[in-house]
């Protein structure tokens, strides 16, 4: 049987496409792509438009349009057929559940970004938590502390235990969009790991943080909580950047 792509309206989605400014344009190109994904109008193995089109109908260059989706191909979002076009992959990638993680990945994202962010959130996540953490909860950060002491040695396993303990705190709070949002911005910051490399006294200050933090919840100080996460996120911030 003739496998026959599904095709697309030229007229009907060109009435879709918003124009978009050049400032930022590879990212713009990449949401109007994404939003066209979450309405139904493009689906998984749709053709898309001729390079040509696609720009015009964007209001952009045409390199300017490869380089958008360039970076959708290596996302895995479109894959390109010689002599058939460009088409939306039949299975989307995974971070497109993700709307925090996505945006933050095509707007390149760094580490002054992140724990600026950090820095505005935690410290309240932090004095809510102590409010609202339970026993179970710090039962968890406990065995992250241990696990990040027997980490010295390992930056990299110590980090997983580290961002582990953040995540607990949030958890901690009961509120699941906070909780949603840090989950996004730790695994970013995992990623971008490989931009440092921490030595062993800053692995060992780190430890000192969180184990005043955990005494600050255990004891469900808020305002302490709040204080002593706020002043291991500006060191934190410190060793990252230097």
């Amino acid at each position: 049987m003739r496998n026959i792509q599904p095709k697309y309206e030229p007229d009907g989605l060109s009435q879709l496409i918003i124009p978009i400014d050049r400032l930022g344009a590879t990212e713009l190109v990449v949401e109007r792509i994404k939003e066209l994904l979450e309405n139904g109008t493009l689906k998984a193995g749709s053709r898309l438009p001729t390079e040509r089109e696609l720009a015009t109908m964007l209001g952009i260059s045409r390199p300017t349009l490869r380089t958008a989706l360039k970076a959708l191909s290596v996302m895995g979002v479109i894959n390109a057929r010689p002599g058939a076009g460009t088409f939306i992959a039949n299975s989307l990638p995974e971070i497109f559940n993700h709307p925090l993680h996505f945006m933050t990945l095509m707007s390149d994202t760094g580490i002054n970004d992140i724990f600026q962010a950090r820095l505005i959130i935690e410290p309240g996540l932090a004095e809510l938590a102590a409010k609202n953490v339970s026993d179970v909860h710090l039962n968890t950060m406990n065995r992250e502390i241990e696990a990040m002491s027997e980490s010295l040695a390992n930056p990299e396993r110590f980090l997983k235990h580290d961002l582990r303990f953040h995540q607990t705190i949030s958890r901690a709070t009961g509120n699941k969009l906070m909780s949603g949002i840090m989950d996004n911005i730790l695994q970013l910051l995992f990623q971008l790991r490989g931009q440092k490399h921490r030595d062993d006294d800053d692995l060992q200050g780190a430890l000192t943080s969180h184990e005043r933090i955990f005494r600050a919840l255990s004891q469900r100080d808020g305002q302490r909580a709040k204080e002593v996460m706020a002043r291991h996120l500006r060191t934190a911030r410190r060793h990252w950047q230097s």
